[in-house]
């Protein structure tokens, strides 16, 4: 090392946490240089941070005081009664709107975030507080009806279009700015809104100033443009001054209202979290993810469906600590960023709304029956729409609803008696029969019968009430395709929709037939993806569709109802397309689906839905895509679980409270789709999932669409393979920095490469898992903002930010870094540039809001493989000239090492490496878990690395990852790890509650595979070494398990014989080699071997070595385990004639070998379960990997299962009852023998211990 970066490297700076704190608090001057202080501000900072963030204190006191006031009054009059007045307001809006078009953009957007909001399943009163203050704003504009003339203009010369225009569209983008908000808001899990609460609540009342202010100015233009002089706008302007305290006050109302609206659920968790305060939560992962869990179970009291969100999803480690911070990122999310995020999905609902909107409003359809409404004074019949309902209802004098089944068997009979009329009047004929009637509609009447009456009573009564009401009526009628006429409809929920779902059902599954047939096809990166798609959204599907397969489809009139079924294909479709195929909540659907049961269109959503996500499949076939692309494809897939699982949920509380059984009420409903939602265990047994044999399609491309566009189907970027980061040692691209003479300081002073670490609050490098340095290069991107890309071990990221003018002058440095793999989260920085030290101190957080920090970051120009081997903040704490003379001294030597090319320097490389990749993967993605000493030596190791090097290795983990059969969701119940590679699954263990559907199921770990299971109480008994197991390299679906199972068995079966004939030649060559043994001993003389050596003196590991041939079935066991004999050998000693009784002889050319080695098999072995040609493996091959074997049945590959071979267990031959009694007698009279010699033994140890203290007594 020079002499100038042994200087720079030594610059006697004091390196505590201090600097980072007052960098964001109080500026770059203070610098603090005791423990005692930056314990004092650490202390202060975690004592301001407890005490406002994440909640405030609920009030009781206060808030009843402000539920008193005059405010608070009316606040909660607007929303008690928010909706009632708007039908009025919004036919008031459309009509100023029909005078002044220029104001149509804000009251179409009003109108599109109310429609909104009323397909929200639980209305949050914080929102509807929201809404009510935008209810006033836009009743602000009804006073434009009294300006007929837009012409006039005002006394300051201008028009009303002129004045307003520009404010209305600001107020129109206000108010889709602030549904979105609120739509984040709603989706934010529960305990989001527990830490996050004060800041959610500034964010929702800053649109209450918001729309006050909007008010206000429309207001004031009114006024001035109304008025012929300035006198009355004066006045208006006072009026609007005295009332910026009112808001004020209504501000504080609000509020304190706010913190009323928290729920039981939530009010409960914010005392939790007030207990132990937010500092232990935020910093401690086990009370996290146990507050986690409090969270889910209250949860589930608030939606019934788990309706949390599916974030889960995201959360791919499974490592503890990684999972922590990715729960921390959502918890503590800031609400400007969740809104930014949220509103690429949110705008795509918004214009769906719109559009559906504008096409309601321009696309009036008339039906030939329907009637024009002009009074309802003649009774509630005159409400209908439908000319033969009309009469039908009236000749029945029903009032306002009638029982759904009477109105079914009335409506029957009204066609029955239309088709009567027909011949009345002609002689010799008195009546025709439905089937030989002329009317258009006979075919569909005949439908309307008894034995139809369920489904068709149940279009009808949408709610599941047993009444159909007169708007029921309306909306069922009015449904209907323009050119059917109503029996037409009714046929199409007798017998069409039974039809149509089945038709469905078979598609859908037939495209998880051809999703595993593709999957068998895609680039290994991609596997992880697919899997996990097949993990969650497979059973939740199949709970549906295993309800409607067995179904007969009933009468074939496909023909009647095809172009109804194509139109709402079409429909779903572009929808669909308009929010990107994205159903990011449960009021998505609704926008989607529109108004009415899920049951209409939930089969044609999953099969358009599943078609769209085939699509991405096939692309992962030479693509490698973003997992992303796939994850919220299975969250859609769950929101619509979710939906259903609400309708599941209302219907059972409706059955109950009409006192019927819903289990028996869910085997007729709707044709029985929705009973295995109400009772999963009825279908999810360990009998139907291993009976359960779902057929595969192979792939074949030729039969694929091939006009689909990767840019159609895919949202985020893609590579054509997954490739190392070897760019980091080319030469140029980690050390080439721009020049940046040109630009103006101060911000020349922070531009190139940095160095850094993250650091804990304790003063410890790293954030979480194995962190290393990162480096980064900043560049100016416009007057304020700056941009840079780095790289560590979780691979590249950028770096965007901002820069300004702080307090004393100093450079306030803010940016977030984004990481290209989707593994880690969003970090964000907020510090100060020290330009004595050069160097870049600040505080990170997994959010932007300083008052929620994670730790510290310090960034230097010190080169890499010198900042390497820098002491860290809490060693100079402790002794800082001490540290720094242990760093100078190790930098040197590592110099020394490095230039001389020393081996000690290339093999601790090498060791390094070999570490962190190991470790590493077993952190993150599979493995048994790390003990606290190895991951203590991955700390150590990951922070010596440099960037470069870290960025080359955290490539090779992910290679690893991406190569390597992950088994999701499967964790070995020996040594708790994630299973990647080999999986084995017991076939004997049974789990008890046989409801359900589980596994045991082990990693390849030989103490794993080897290890006797107590602890699986759920399992009948133990789990034993010598259990029939299947191993797997490949992952098994859930839908794959049953063909598996079945399989396994039948080869366990096939190789039975073997195992027998193997065992048989054991036991043959054991007994032959004692039998020679006995003929020595009875001779007296000893034997000679083979080779004409005596066997005497020669060591039995020595004959174990020299032994070939079928002697090695008993030698090569792994482990070394050995094998009980056939005959003791005191038995064979005492009765030399037993020897010769051994099984009948097995030639050895009678036996399979090994499939790679050839060499001969010993237990335990393995058996191919797929190859047809027989192919055992020997376990030293299995050991080493799936051989690539071509055998005449085809290529032996990994997605061939195996089964254990192992000896048979013994059957001890019966015993005649009296020589079982016999025997027992012998055993009680052995016992009793020797407990006499007990005694014995004991009287004469009594009787030598009296003798011998006579003796003493009596001296020598």
């Amino acid at each position: 090392m020079s002499s100038p970066e042994v200087v720079a490297a030594l610059d006697p700076v004091q390196e505590t946490i201090s600097d980072a704190w007052d960098s964001v608090r109080v500026g770059a001057n203070r610098d603090p240089n005791t423990s005692k202080q930056l314990d004092a501000v650490d202390d202060a900072t975690a004592t301001v941070g407890d005490k406002t963030a994440p909640f405030t204190p609920l009030l009781t006191t206060a808030i009843d005081a402000v539920e008193q006031s005059d405010v608070g009054k009316a606040v909660q009059e607007g929303i008690d009664h928010f909706f009632e007045g708007m039908p009025v307001l919004m036919n008031a809006l459309d009509a100023v709107a029909d005078l002044h078009p220029f104001i149509g953009v804000v009251v179409m957007a009003f109108k599109t975030v109310y429609t909104l909001e009323l397909k929200r399943r639980d209305n949050e009163k914080k929102i509807i507080a929201l809404y009510v203050e935008m209810k006033d704003m836009m009743a602000a504009l009804l006073q434009l009806r009294d300006v007929r003339d837009e012409k006039v203009v005002a006394p300051d010369g201008m028009g009303i279009e002129d004045r307003l225009k520009s404010l209305v569209e600001r107020t129109a983008d206000d108010i889709k700015e602030c549904s979105n908000a609120c739509d984040t808001y709603a989706k934010k899990r529960l305990l989001a809104k527990v830490f996050q609460g004060p800041l959610w609540d500034n964010k929702l009342l800053s649109f209450v100033t918001l729309f006050s202010k909007r008010k206000d100015e429309f207001q004031y233009a009114l006024v001035v443009h109304m008025t012929q002089g300035v006198d009355e706008a004066n006045a208006k302007l006072d009026t609007v001054g005295a009332t910026t305290k009112v808001l004020d006050d209504k501000m504080n109302v609000m509020l304190a209202m706010f913190q009323q609206f928290v729920g039981p659920e939530q009010r409960h968790l914010s005392e939790i979290v007030a207990i132990k305060g937010v500092r232990a939560f935020r910093d401690d992962d086990k009370l996290l993810f146990a507050l986690e869990g409090t969270a889910s179970t209250a949860n589930k009291t608030l939606h019934p469906s788990g309706d949390e969100g599916h974030r889960a999803l995201q959360t791919k480690s499974s490592n503890a600590a990684t999972k922590a911070d990715e729960l921390r990122q959502d918890i503590f999310e800031d609400p400007n960023v969740a809104v930014e995020r949220n509103l690429i999905v949110f705008s795509r609902k918004f214009e769906v709304q719109k559009r559906q909107i504008i096409d309601e409003l321009t696309l009036v359809v008339q039906r030939e029956s329907d009637r024009v409404i002009q009074e309802v004074r003649g009774g509630p019949h005159e409400r209908i729409l439908d000319r033969s309902i009309h009469e039908l209802w009236k000749e029945m004098g029903w009032r306002g609803n009638v029982k759904a089944r009477h109105f079914v068997l009335a409506l029957r009979d009204h066609y029955l008696e239309e088709l009567a009329t027909e011949t009345n009047g002609i002689r010799g004929i008195s009546g025709v029969s439905v089937s030989d009637s002329h009317n258009p509609d006979a075919w569909a009447i005949k439908f309307i019968d008894v034995m139809r009456l369920q489904p068709i009573l149940e279009a009808f009564d949408d709610d599941a009430s047993g009444f159909i009401t007169i708007s029921e009526m309306n909306r069922f009628t009015s449904s209907r395709p323009i050119d059917w006429s109503l029996p037409h409809w009714v046929a199409y929920w007798a017998i069409g929709y039974r039809a149509s779902i089945i038709d469905y059902a078979r598609k859908i599954e037939g495209l998880f037939a051809r999703m595993e047939g593709v999957r068998a096809k895609v680039l290994p990166p991609n596997r992880e993806a697919i899997d996990d798609y097949f993990r969650f959204v497979w059973k939740a599907v199949h709970t549906l569709t295993a309800a409607v397969v067995s179904l007969r489809p009933g009468p074939n009139a496909r023909d009647k109802f095809n172009s109804y079924t194509e139109a709402e294909e079409t429909r779903l479709g572009t929808n669909l397309k308009a929010v990107d195929y994205i159903v990011d909540s449960v009021d998505t659907l609704t926008l989607i689906t529109g108004v009415g049961r899920i049951e209409k269109n939930v089969f044609p959503l999953i099969y358009l839905l599943m078609k769209r996500h085939y699509e991405i499949m096939r692309v992962m076939r030479h693509k490698v895509l973003d997992a992303r692309e796939l994850w919220y494809a299975v969250e859609s897939i769950l929101y619509v679980k979710d939906a259903i699982k609400y309708r599941v949920n209302d219907l059972t509380n409706i059955f109950q409270q009409q006192k019927h059984d819903p289990e028996k009420q869910f085997k007729n409903f709707a044709y029985g789709i929705f009973k295995y939602f109400h009772s999963e265990k009825e279908l999810w047994s360990l009998d139907y999932v291993r009976n359960l044999k779902p057929p595969v399609t192979p792939y074949n491309d030729s039969k694929e669409n091939q006009d689909v566009k990767l840019e159609d189907i895919l949202k985020y970027e893609y590579t054509d393979e997954l490739t190392l980061d070897t760019w980091v040692y080319d030469g140029h691209s980690i050390d080439e920095v721009p020049d940046h003479s040109s630009v103006e300081s101060p911000l020349r002073d922070i531009m190139g490469q940095w160095h850094g670490y993250f650091y804990t609050r304790k003063g410890t490098r790293g954030m979480s898992g194995p962190d290393t340095m990162m480096t980064f290069v900043l560049e100016p991107d416009g007057e304020r903002e700056i941009k840079a890309n780095g790289w560590s071990n979780r691979g590249r990221f950028t770096i965007s930010g901002s820069w300004s003018h702080g307090e004393n002058d100093a450079l306030h440095v803010k940016f977030k870094m984004t990481f290209k793999n989707p593994l880690w989260h969003t970090v964000f920085f907020n510090g100060h540039f020290f330009p004595q030290r050069d160097s870049l101190s600040g505080i990170w957080g997994i959010s932007p809001d300083p008052a929620s920090p994670g730790g510290v970051m310090r960034f230097r120009r010190i080169p890499p493989r010198y900042l390497a081997v820098y002491p860290d903040t809490r060693e100079l704490l402790q002794n800082k000239y001490r540290a720094l003379w242990r760093f100078a001294i190790t930098a040197v030597q590592e110099d020394l090492r490095r230039d001389r090319w020393s081996w000690s320097y290339f093999a601790r490389r090498r060791d390094d490496r070999k570490t962190v990749v190991s470790l590493s993967v077993r952190v993150l993605y599979y493995g048994r878990p790390l003990d606290e000493e190895e991951y203590g030596q991955l700390a150590r190791v990951a922070q010596r690395l440099t960037p470069a090097d870290a960025c080359f290795y955290g490539s090779q983990i992910r290679r690893i990852r991406a190569y390597t059969w992950v088994h999701e969701g499967i964790s070995c119940d020996s040594c708790e790890g994630h299973i990647g590679g080999a999986r084995i699954f017991c076939l004997d263990c049974v789990i008890k509650n046989t409801k359900t559907f589980d596994s045991l199921d082990l990693c390849d770990s030989p103490r794993c595979v080897t290890a006797r299971l107590t602890h699986r109480t759920d399992i009948e008994g133990p789990h034993e070494p010598t259990h029939h197991v299947v191993k797997s390299y490949t992952s098994v679906l859930d839908r794959q398990h049953g063909r598996v199972h079945t399989a396994a068995v039948e080869a366990l079966k096939r190789v039975g014989a073997f195992c027998a004939k193997l065992t048989a030649l054991s036991e043959q060559h054991q007994g032959e080699e004692r039998t020679d043994q006995v003929s020595d001993a009875a001779s007296g003389s000893p034997s000679a071997d083979s080779d004409g050596r005596s066997g005497v003196a020669e060591p039995t590991g020595d004959r174990d070595k020299r032994r070939s041939g079928p002697d090695t079935f008993s030698a090569e066991v792994e482990d070394s385990k050995e094998r009980e004999p056939l005959h003791s050998e005191e038995e064979v000693l005492q009765d030399p004639g037993q020897a010769s009784q051994v099984p009948q002889q097995v030639p050895v050319d009678a036996l399979p070998t090994c499939g790679k080695c050839n060499g001969p098999l010993a237990f335990p072995c393995w058996y191919c379960v797929h190859c047809e040609d027989d192919l055992f493996i020997c376990s030293a091959c299995d050991a080493q990997g799936v051989p690539q074997l071509m055998r005449s049945s085809g290529p032996h590959t990994e997605e061939h299962h195996l089964v254990r071979c192992q000896a048979p267990e013994k059957q001890k031959a019966p015993t005649d009852p009296t020589e079982q009694r016999l025997m027992s007698l012998e055993s009680r009279l052995n016992d009793l023998a020797g407990r006499m010699g007990n005694i014995e033994q004991l009287l004469l140890q009594l009787a030598g211990a009296q003798t011998n203290g006579a003796a003493s007594a009596l001296g020598p």
